[in-house]
């Protein structure tokens, strides 16, 4: 006889779901990426039966591309997906990446278990709380619980995605007409209310309007310049605050934000480089924010300050400090070399012949072809490619072989040190305009043990232009 308990437990035993293996949820995550759609497919249909486990899982990776990725990427069906990214000046991340991927099977595994849902909800994580929300855009009769939900939201920024999330999904109400405007439209207002008390100043226009917790924020490191636009006739620089809001500053505003930062010994350049280099209007403002900065060069990082300095002269304002340029790499340094020939550096002029002469960079493979025109002409400016241009010695020097001109002997140990793109070219000249006295180098410089001149003999000698 079987006892009751005994059989009672091999009923419950025998229907129940064997508990997700974590493992193997994580193997099916990783599979999201695979090329193949049947195994995506099965993939994904795992993580959507895994309930909880699968849960965390996904938000674990849905994290890695932070809050606004994951929150875009919640609400494809739906245009509320672009408004966050809108509200706070955000590109829209691509939907292929992996923690897109997750994000958008959490929206559907939120929606489908109401259960975990509200455990979102009530998370005491924000990001969780945001998902919660985020997965109401796909279903309508969700949405008003789900603002709600945020009414006694404690973070700063999730309270800001809910007034956008509320917008749109009020928008959308009306569109619909199905009878959810009015307590979604009060639900939007009730949050647009709360939201208030954490995103002011949302713009400065005259200075007297500065917020000093904005200052403040700029000198602890919790707000930073953050970009400019000058749409619509009008400049406007842009700060990001801690919270995500994006505050929009008249140029006015922008250089009273900067006076007030660098008078704490915090100089945020942001704040008015572009006002001092490239605004076209306002002038004296453009000229003030210019005097500023050369006056502050001294405390921006050393990485940025021969740069800032060299923009600055460029855009004509006076600057103490020297602007230096790297002589061996002209080509990246063409904003330095302008802004030292303004404040007359003799070595720049020297400089400017140079960077015109090798303007190619680092292949010139074409100067070989002057060895092909056969004239004093032709093999003078491969003469003087070779000494002035480092990066296109090798091919200047190939011309010369092929031209035979004795200068090439000279010229020759230093090519083969800077071999670089032009190998070929010097090879098959070495071939076809062989003279003894360029064996001769050869041979002197394979004592050095050099691989590129090794390779060169060996080359000539299995061709039988050189005897072994």
């Amino acid at each position: 006889m079987v006892h009751a308990p005994v059989l009672l437990a091999a009923l419950v035993l025998a229907g129940a779901a064997p508990a997700p293996d974590e493992a193997a949820l994580w193997r099916a995550v990783f599979s999201l990426e695979q090329a193949v759609p049947a195994v995506r497919a099965s993939s994904e249909a795992a993580l959507l039966q895994g309930g909880a486990t699968a849960y965390g899982v996904l938000a674990k990776v849905a994290r890695v591309g932070g809050m606004e990725q994951a929150l875009d990427a919640m609400g494809p069906a739906t245009s509320c997906s672009f408004t966050v990214p809108q509200r706070f000046g955000q590109m829209r991340p691509g939907r292929v990446s992996l923690p897109s991927m997750a994000a958008d099977l959490l929206g559907r595994m939120l929606v489908a278990d109401e259960a975990l849902r509200q455990k979102a909800q009530r998370s005491e994580e924000p990001f969780d709380r945001g998902l919660a929300l985020a997965a109401s855009a796909r279903v309508p009769a969700m949405q008003v619980d789900a603002l709600m939900a945020m009414r006694m939201e404690p973070d700063p920024k999730l309270r800001l995605w809910a007034t956008s999330f509320a917008e749109c999904f009020t928008r959308q109400a009306e569109r619909r007409e199905d009878g959810t405007e009015e307590a979604l439209s009060a639900a939007s207002s009730e949050l647009e209310e709360l939201a208030d008390a954490v995103r002011a100043p949302l713009r400065c226009v005259e200075p007297a309007e500065l917020e000093p917790v904005l200052v403040e924020e700029l000198v602890k490191g919790l707000a930073t310049a953050s970009g400019w636009n000058s749409g619509r006739g009008a400049m406007r620089v842009y700060v990001r605050r801690e919270n995500g809001e994006q505050v929009e500053l008249s140029p006015a505003c922008a250089i009273a934000a900067y006076d007030a930062v660098a008078a704490k010994g915090t100089y945020e350049e942001g704040l008015i480089k572009f006002l001092a280099t490239q605004t076209e209007g306002e002038w004296k403002l453009r000229q003030a924010a210019g005097q500023r900065l050369a006056r502050d060069l001294a405390h921006l990082p050393e990485l940025r300050r021969n740069m800032t300095a060299a923009e600055l002269v460029n855009a004509g304002h006076e600057v103490a400090t020297k602007v230096t340029f790297d002589a061996s790499k002209l080509g990246w340094h063409q904003v330095e070399v302008e802004a030292a020939v303004r404040q007359g550096n003799p070595e720049a002029k020297a400089a400017i012949q140079r960077l015109i002469l090798c303007r190619n960079g680092t292949d010139q493979r074409e100067v070989a072809l002057l060895g092909y025109v056969g004239t004093k002409a032709a093999a003078d400016k491969a003469y003087e490619l070779a000494r002035k241009c480092p990066e296109g010695k090798a091919a200047a020097v190939a011309a010369l072989v092929r031209l035979k001109d004795p200068r090439a002997v000279a010229l020759l140990p230093q090519a083969m040190k800077d071999w670089g793109f032009d190998q070929e070219a010097l090879k098959r000249a070495l071939l076809e305009g062989y003279t003894p006295k360029l064996g001769e180098q050869l041979k002197a410089m394979d004592a050095k043990a050099s691989p590129q001149v090794r390779s060169m003999l060996q080359y000539l000698k299995a061709s039988g232009v050189m005897k072994p």
